[in-house]
């Protein structure tokens, strides 16, 4: 008995249909790079006659497969960004060299990360609002705005940093982290991506650390000659704990990075563990924490006892257990380097204590203590004399005991080589505790933070805002930026 045959499926109703005119100003390109994807197979398409039809369905679709595709220059949008630069004074944006009126997808991100390394920013942030997509810079630990887009741009610059990154560029509603590795005029840079999905949809920030920036001396990071030579001594010392204090973005991954370039030679092992490893340098065991395969901090650093290292260095001091194996550590002939958040040096060392870390452990392995602050340095091309505040003078003279009225002080007025900030480039604050056997008492006692603070200014200690008064007398940077970044130390 034959079979019946199955009935055909009934085909898809044709959604709305666009002329090739119509289908390239939906997608917001120019005809020839429609014609150049329609070309490649991207884009479906339907010849009737002589002239191409197209389903808006299949360009939704396309759209959401392939979101990195859609070029950054709709109709007037170049003109609309220069326009928007130039209320900024900020001067044309450094468009790539590409096909006439073409500005690609990929193009405009280059160009995006070149400038924002030559600016030297720290940070670029892509955040999404209601209407539109801002884009800023963090230049000197300031966010200044550089450019203003449409919101419809935002998704694929967003798209095409994942896709750099190796992130999902379809999963929107998880944070994400990934990596570009790039070189720009033979400078390495690492962009550090992380995504934030948000109201308006997926914010983007990129941490940019150029590879270039932790080879360098403690005279480069803006320490005085007294300081750096007091340092450099106190690292000589072949055992103890070495804490560098400061809040985020202080420079303290910088300042540890410069020590132990100091002290690397083929003679020393030194091992390291970081979350994550944010420069490589030659001649270090450089290991990256991987939690999901158990390789935490401190079954690291026990592990790294037994690998016969001279100098050991851990990322950051976070639990008591960890602090209990860098203060053993340092009491068995090892140089251990560590960072935490903090105000200043008299509080590590406390907050260490109130972590559980006994009294008598801390004062027998603690060896040195930097805190550390950036401030802004004043633009060199619009620097100029001026009197600070009553309100600061005081304010400083109170706190340090100096008689500033007689002082003369300089600002940056704002020019075009600032964007008309004033400041050009940063400097580091510091104050440098030399645990010496007079405050080993103090700490084992325990003593308080007022207390211990103190003893250490009778010991000779220079305080970050003497180091800052200092530099503001020295014409480096002004009384107010000094105040600004230690207000939550004093």
């Amino acid at each position: 008995m034959a079979r019946k045959k199955a009935p055909s499926p009934a085909p898809e109703p044709m959604g709305e249909m666009l002329d090739l005119k119509e289908a390239a100003d939906f997608l917001k390109v120019s005809k020839p790079t429609f014609y150049r994807w329609l070309a490649q197979g991207k884009i479906k398409g339907a010849k009737v006659g002589q002239q191409w039809r197209f389903q808006r369905a299949d360009l939704e679709r396309f759209l959401q497969s392939d979101p990195t595709a859609l070029p950054v220059e709709v109709e007037g949008f170049r003109a609309a960004v220069e326009a928007d630069r130039a209320t900024r004074n900020l001067g044309p944006f450094p468009w790539p060299e590409g096909e006439e009126g073409e500005r690609d997808i990929a193009q405009f991100v280059e160009a995006l990360m070149r400038e924002a390394a030559d600016s030297k920013a720290s940070d670029l942030h892509l955040d999404m609002d209601r209407d539109r997509a801002s884009v800023r810079y963090r230049i000197d630990g300031v966010l200044q705005e550089v450019l203003e887009l449409p919101k419809e741009a935002g998704k694929p610059i967003l798209a095409r940093c994942k896709l750099l990154a190796d992130c999902d560029i379809n999963e929107r509603r998880l944070l994400q982290n990934g990596r570009i590795r790039v070189s720009f005029d033979e400078r390495e840079y690492d962009f550090r991506i992380t995504t934030l999905p948000s109201v308006f949809g997926e914010s983007m920030v990129m941490r940019i650390l150029d590879q270039s920036n932790v080879l360098i001396g403690f005279d480069r990071l803006g320490m005085s000659e007294s300081t750096r030579a007091m340092l450099e001594e106190r690292l000589t010392v072949p055992q103890g704990l070495v804490v560098v204090v400061g809040p985020a973005g202080s420079g303290r991954t910088t300042t540890v990075y410069s020590a132990l370039n100091l002290l690397n030679d083929p003679k020393r092992k030194i091992v390291t563990i970081e979350d994550p490893v944010e420069y490589w340098l030659r001649g270090m065991t450089q290991v990256h924490v991987n939690r999901k395969a158990g390789l935490l901090p401190a079954g690291a650093l026990r592990t790294f006892m037994r690998c016969d290292p001279d100098i050991v260095m851990l990322y950051e001091l976070r639990d008591l257990e960890t602090a209990e194996l860098c203060a053993t550590a340092a009491m068995t002939g090892h140089l251990v380097f560590t960072t935490m958040l903090g105000s200043d040096t008299a509080s590590a060392v406390t907050r260490l204590i109130e972590m559980g870390l006994e009294p008598f452990l801390a004062a027998a392995s603690i060896s040195t203590v930097v805190a550390q602050r950036l401030a802004r340095r004043i633009c060199p091309d619009c620097k100029e004399p001026y009197s600070p505040s009553p309100e600061a003078l005081r304010r400083v003279e109170a706190e340090t005991g100096l008689n500033l009225s007689g002082g003369t002080f300089y600002r940056g007025v704002g020019c075009a080589t600032c964007r008309q900030t004033g400041y050009k480039g940063r400097t580091g604050l510091f104050e440098v505790l030399a645990v010496t056997d007079p405050l080993r008492e103090v700490i084992a006692r325990p003593a308080s933070i007022s207390v211990l603070r103190q003893a250490a200014r009778e010991a000779g200690m220079v305080t970050m805002l003497q180091d800052g008064v200092e530099k503001a007398v020295a014409g480096i940077t002004t009384l107010e930026e000094v105040l600004r970044v230690l207000s939550s130390a004093y």
